[in-house]
């Protein structure tokens, strides 16, 4: 029975089932598309299920949305197209009419207006805010402004540090990031507050680990469910020291399976894993229980967005006891572990979004794991796709060895497998990095790293197994100057530092904190390098990185921690550089003018707001505009550099891009630049020459065919300076004020920010 409904302003009033029966068979009537005797029987299904829900959850209280989201869908699980399309034409009408008459409060509106002037001639950024990065604040009733966003991580690092920073400090570090010239941690900028309270974990980017125990796929998992990207390595020397699967027995079978009820939570789902793979391997099976899970579509309060329901992780450990089973008697196989770590990822809802980065690391000489990509993969195993794979290289590779590899990544069409070359990491790291690898073990006389060494899954950072990426980042401009870029990586490195003594790490064992604490990395980056002549200079980029270094022991000092190991690198920057008008990372810019593609779903009240003022939109390829679920926002965007230095996608060569990326490595980065390269036909095997003879300072690159193909609805489509032109004209000012009047209900998805761009590692 569900007594109450909670109204769209909040009063609840008494469940009317007649209510929900006649606004369907209106619907029905006027598609002519049922009988009300049809229509009774789907409002009783809706009644049922949110009958089964108040049973099972004492806090369960269905909103009206909610409700009509499931007349929805039982009007589809029932065949009734035109009258779930009729139904939903008829409610997005209703939430234009109510948009039309809710009164904006001033305070938002100057909220709004005061936010507004750091996005200045960037439409696409100030959404892309908005969808990926702004809270909801439930006493208010809407989204935070940029404003608000940045006072919250201001807000939560003086909670942190307290009067180590000056009040000046605290200002000047706060104007740096409204003023979009340098960027902390996005995944700390969405989940200052709350959140990152209960678990700093969530405040991190990405992590590394190599698997030896049952525990450590419990613990990818909770890091997953934070939000963090995972790499890890399938290398024969830690896969092996997984234990061996015991054979199920006849006996065993026959008796009554023990029943887990998996309690609903983060830490709830991973213990329930652990005991799976425990008890599986042990030769015994176990009955799990998932009647307390939320469903899909529950709000989650602490880190936004929604919940995915039972089904996802019920069909994780079916494929993670068959992969056990399958091995009785033996060892996992590096592709077992690979593929039940990828069907993690798979599994994950971060924050409402599936959406998981991982990077697989292993042996040059498995056939199976280069192989694990070929032909049609993404139909036998979807899962697969949500991890880049990369060999690793423990010396340099004959030309045979190198060319055997470069052909299963031409023909893969994937890009894959990438390059992790542990052999040179002694040779370009930093020499208090290399003194500390010699010290524990990672170093050997023969002076060459060895172990679980691997790295983050866009590849910019070097990491201990068990250990997270900590990163910040310049942002740079056309008008830079050196003396400007200084300032900036002066407090993109106060930043990191600070983000270095975040280590209150829930559930996940002791040794993360431990190497956290002891090699304290930053990782401060430059973005926005080809938007500036400037920042692409070697002197200035070496200049950047001393002022990072010197700042980092200055302000480690002060906050009482060590100095970092290592403190600079490049990431790839896709979401920032969307939302920040800038080049993503290393790589340039699309053209000069170009289209930049956002999808979003036909039901979010942003889309809504923003097809009502205008903004040119398309239902998504192969659907029609009546019946779309996903919708296409267009966004016209102008490169800041149009000298005749400026550079763009499609003028420079893959040897261009090596030599650049060795720029880079070599002024830079103390840990590695992330790149992909975009290769053409002609240019494979100069680019293996090239390898070859800097093979020494290669850490971790990934390739990717150059595609010269344009297809409908790309994320990028070059345009002429007259259409650019022609579209800003046309393009209308949008008052995100009124999302206010169209969002009553928080419908925020807070996206992983991974940082990624460019190619095989593009999420955005």
């Amino acid at each position: 029975m569900v007594p109450q409904v909670e109204k769209r302003d909040g009063r609840l009033v008494a469940f009317d089932f007649d209510k929900i029966a006649a606004a369907i068979w209106k619907a029905m009537s006027a598609a002519e598309d049922g009988s009300q005797d049809d229509a009774t029987l789907v409002a009783h299904q809706v009644a049922g299920e949110l009958g089964r829900f108040a049973k099972k959850y004492k806090s369960f209280l269905p909103t009206v949305e909610g409700i009509q989201d499931s007349v929805e869908k039982y009007l589809i699980l029932n065949d009734y197209v035109k009258t779930a399309k009729a139904y939903i034409l008829y409610r997005d009408k209703r939430a234009q009419l109510r948009a039309a008459h809710v009164d904006v409060p001033e305070s938002v509106k100057k909220l709004v207006r005061e936010s507004e002037k750091y996005f200045e001639g960037n439409a696409l950024g100030e959404f892309v805010y908005l969808r990926t990065y702004a809270k909801w604040i439930p006493l208010e009733g809407r989204r935070e402004t940029w404003v608000e966003t940045v006072g919250r991580y201001i807000n939560f690092m003086r909670e942190n540090l307290g009067d180590t920073l000056t009040e000046k400090e605290y200002a000047e570090l706060r104007m740096g990031i409204l003023k979009q010239e340098v960027m902390p941690s996005m995944r700390l900028m969405q989940f200052s507050g709350d959140a990152a309270r209960r678990c700093n974990t969530c405040g991190y980017n990405c992590t590394f680990t190599a698997p030896v125990k049952i525990e450590d796929f419990a613990e990818i998992m909770y890091l997953s469910m934070q939000g963090c990207g995972v790499g890890f390595a399938v290398e024969s020397q830690n896969i092996e020291q997984l234990p061996q699967i015991m054979k199920q027995t006849g006996k065993q079978k026959k008796t009554k399976a023990e029943t887990h009820v998996i309690a609903d939570s983060k830490e709830g789902w991973c213990d329930a894993l652990t005991l799976g793979l425990k008890t599986w391997y042990a030769g015994r099976d176990v009955t799990f229980d998932f009647s307390l899970i939320r469903p899909a579509g529950a709000r989650l309060k602490t880190m936004g967005g929604k919940a995915s329901g039972p089904e996802p992780f019920q069909s994780l450990l079916a494929f993670t006891r068959e992969r056990v089973l399958k091995r009785q008697g033996r060892r996992l196989r590096s592709i077992d572990a690979h593929d039940i770590i990828c069907k993690i990822g798979e599994c994950v809802v971060a924050g409402g979004v599936r959406r998981t980065a991982m990077i697989s690391l292993s042996d040059l000489d498995d056939v199976e794991m280069r192989d694990a990509k070929k032909g049609q993969f993404y139909m036998t195993d979807p899962h697969r796709s949500v991890a880049n794979n990369s060999a690793v290289y423990e010396a340099q590779p004959t030309n045979a060895e190198l060319m055997d590899e470069w052909v299963a990544l031409m023909k893969s069409g994937s890009g894959e497998r990438g390059i992790f070359n542990r052999a040179s990491l002694a040779k370009t790291m930093p020499k208090r990095r290399v003194d500390y690898f010699k010290k524990v073990g990672f170093i050997g006389e023969e002076g060459v790293v060895h172990g679980s060494i691997g790295t983050n899954p866009c590849a910019e950072i070097v990491l201990q197994s068990k250990q997270f990426c900590n990163l910040s980042e310049v942002i740079a401009r056309a008008n830079d100057t050196e003396a400007s870029l200084l300032r900036k990586a002066r407090l993109a490195a106060i930043l990191g530092t600070y983000q270095s003594t975040l280590t209150k790490f829930g559930y996940i064992s002791k040794e993360w904190t431990d190497h956290c604490a002891t090699e304290r990395l930053l990782g401060v980056s430059i973005t926005g390098q080809w938007d500036s002549p400037v920042a692409r200079r070697a002197e200035v980029m070496q200049k950047v990185r001393d002022m990072a270094i010197r700042t980092n022991v200055t302000y480690a000092k002060r906050f009482g921690v060590e100095r970092s190991m290592s403190v600079t690198a490049v990431k790839p920057s896709g979401t920032v550089s969307q939302t920040l008008n800038c080049a993503s990372g290393i790589h340039p810019r699309h053209a000069p003018y170009y289209i930049r593609r956002v999808r979003i779903s036909a039901t979010d009240s942003l889309f809504k707001m923003m097809r009502d003022q205008g903004v040119p939109y398309y239902p998504e390829v192969g659907q029609s505009l009546e019946e779309a679920n996903t919708f296409v926002l267009e966004f016209p965007v102008k490169a800041p550099d149009h000298s005749k230095d400026a550079r763009f996608k499609d003028d420079i060569s893959a040897m261009e891009q090596l030599e650049y990326w060795k720029r880079v490595k070599l002024n830079f980065t103390e840990h590695n630049p992330s790149a992909t390269i975009s290769v053409s036909e002609n240019e494979w095997i100069g680019v293996v020459d090239w390898i070859q003879k800097n093979w020494d300072i290669i850490g971790g690159l990934s390739f990717l065919p150059r595609n010269n193909h344009v297809y409908r609805l790309a994320p990028y489509e070059t345009i002429t300076k007259e259409e650019y032109e022609d579209r800003v004209a046309r393009f209308p000012k949008v008052d995100y004020s009124k999302l206010y009047a169209y969002e009553r209900q928080d419908e925020t998805e807070m996206k992983k920010e991974l940082a990624c761009a460019g190619g095989v590692c593009e999420i955005e």
